[in-house]
Order: C-alpha cells, then sequence, then structure tokens
C-alpha cells in the first residue's frame, strides 16, 4: 500500500467507533458485529501503522461489553457467528459456551450451501479449542464435525461466481481436483474475470467491483497464480479510494467499511504475489 495511504485508512475506520464499543456502517449507524470484524480486520492488514489503535481496542471495556451483551446469537448465520469468535478471541473474552454447544450442534444439521460449510470449515480449523468442547461437552452424541462430513455436504464443483470458487478452493486447501478442472484452467477462467478497468468482475464479462476483485486475487493466491495485469488491479483498488480514506466498491462510490477491507486486502495480495514474482 502506498505511503500515507495507510493513515487516512486508520482514520476512517476510528470514524466509525461507536460509543457501545463497537463499529457501525456508518459513523451516525448502530455498531454490528458485522462492522466489527470488519473494522479489526483492517486495522490488522495495515499493522504496524494501525499499532496504537490495535492496543488500545484490546483494553477498550466498551468493545468487551459490546460482545459480552451482544444478544440474537441464536438467530445468527454462521457467518456472523464465525466474525463474533474473531472479534472475541482479537479482545481475549471467552463465548459463552453454551451457546456454542447449541449453535454449531443445530447448524451442524443444517449445514448444505457452500458459504455455511465454508464458514463452519474456518470455525473448525481457526478455533478448535471451541469445536474441542463441543465434543467434551456432547460427548458420544457429538455430531461429526471432521473435514471429510462437512465436505460432503454439497458439491464444489457446481460454484458459479468468483467467490464460489474461493470458499471451494479454501474448502479443499487450494486443490482443484474437486472442481474436475485443473489448476491451468481455473487460474485462466480467474483471469478472464479482469475487466478493461482492471478491476474484476464475480464471472468474466461482468462488472468490477472491489469485493470481486479480492476474490479473485485470493483464488489465484491460493492456486499459485496471479492477474495477466497487477499493475491494472492495483490502480483499480487505488482509484476506488475516496477523499475521506475509505475505500468504495467502485470509484466514484460512497466508502464503507466492507469495501475498505476488501480493498486493503487485496492491495496485500497483490504485493505479496510481486514479491514471489521478484524472487523468481
Amino acid at each position: 500500500m502506498l505511503p500515507g495511504i495507510q493513515d487516512d485508512v486508520v482514520d476512517f475506520v476510528m470514524s466509525r467507533w461507536q460509543a457501545s464499543g463497537g463499529f457501525g456502517f456508518a459513523p451516525s449507524l448502530p455498531a454490528s458485529v458485522e462492522d466489527t470484524y470488519q473494522a479489526l480486520q483492517i486495522l490488522e492488514t495495515i499493522q504496524p501503522v494501525s499499532e496504537r489503535e490495535l492496543q488500545e481496542l484490546k483494553r477498550n471495556p466498551h468493545l468487551r461489553a459490546f460482545l459480552m451483551h451482544n444478544e440474537d446469537k441464536e438467530t445468527w448465520s454462521l457467518r456472523t457467528a464465525y466474525q463474533y469468535l474473531v472479534v472475541c478471541a482479537f479482545c481475549g473474552v471467552c463465548p459463552d459456551q453454551g451457546w456454542i454447544e447449541r449453535f454449531l450442534g443445530k447448524k451442524l444439521k443444517e449445514v448444505v450451501s457452500l458459504g455455511e460449510r465454508y464458514y463452519l470449515t474456518r470455525i473448525r480449523r481457526e478455533y478448535p479449542s471451541f469445536i474441542a468442547e463441543l465434543l467434551r461437552r456432547t460427548g458420544p452424541d457429538a455430531p461429526s464435525m471432521d473435514d471429510g462430513r462437512i465436505l460432503d455436504r454439497g458439491r464444489p464443483d457446481t460454484w458459479r461466481t468468483a467467490e464460489d470458487l474461493w470458499r471451494g478452493l479454501y474448502l479443499h486447501e487450494g486443490s482443484p481436483a474437486p472442481f474436475r478442472t485443473t489448476k491451468e484452467e481455473l487460474i485462466r477462467w480467474l483471469q478472464a474475470c479482469q475487466t478493461p478497468d482492471g478491476g474484476f468482475g464475480g464471472l468474466p464479462g461482468t462488472t468490477s467491483f472491489i469485493e470481486n476483485t479480492h476474490w479473485c486475487l485470493s483464488a489465484l493466491a491460493l492456486l499459485g497464480g496471479a492477474p495477466r495485469s497487477p499493475d491494472m488491479a492495483r490502480d483499480f483498488i487505488l482509484r476506488c479510494k475516496t477523499r475521506g480514506g475509505g475505500f468504495a466498491r467502485k470509484n466514484g462510490g460512497a466508502p464503507f467499511l466492507y469495501a475498505t477491507w476488501h480493498a486493503v486486502a487485496g492491495l496485500t495480495l497483490l504485493s505479496k504475489m510481486e514479491r514471489l514474482t521478484q524472487r523468481h
């Protein structure tokens, strides 16, 4: 990321910090788990520029209170639950074990979509202690949490968009085998999603947006590939930056935390790809 941009991003993110302790979609809107997750992901990605803010947030009692008093957790999606666990881990807050047991036990019986399997697998791989406690509490009646059972819940080869492909590749740790194609063919498909403006669409020939650019770059990185035009991809992302420091989905749009998260993640991936190219 270019010098100076990171400081602008920090200012933009912190302007969304609410008195409740969490972060909101806009300065005037209440805090949410999703926006708080995205804000922290942004700040962690652009370290060390954001180190002071991260340390302040880790110690902040209002953020911890925001997490402890979140209601309606029983109705959450797996995506929201995963984001909540990430924020709890950041703050050192131990989520309610009874809720985890009920929530995951219920979701394991319902999981069918690629998105649900993706977030369930992320919870399993990133927070094994929660899963171990679930299995210990439930005993012989515990639902199976092994990768094989989760992956058999759907057909990852039926992916349609770049986001679907990224999630399927994550589930299978970058293996193209379940997609009944080769790594080279998947890389070519992702490269074809890049548009004349440098960004990526969710499919070849579709409009580019910041989130699709991130998904395509993530999938390419997992496959060991790169965009045909990395410089154009970087320029597209930088053109999405607004005067307020945040990023929009596309040049000329309004800035949001989710778009800013996709932007900084995309720029980070491009930098890693560039370093790998230079080594070879």
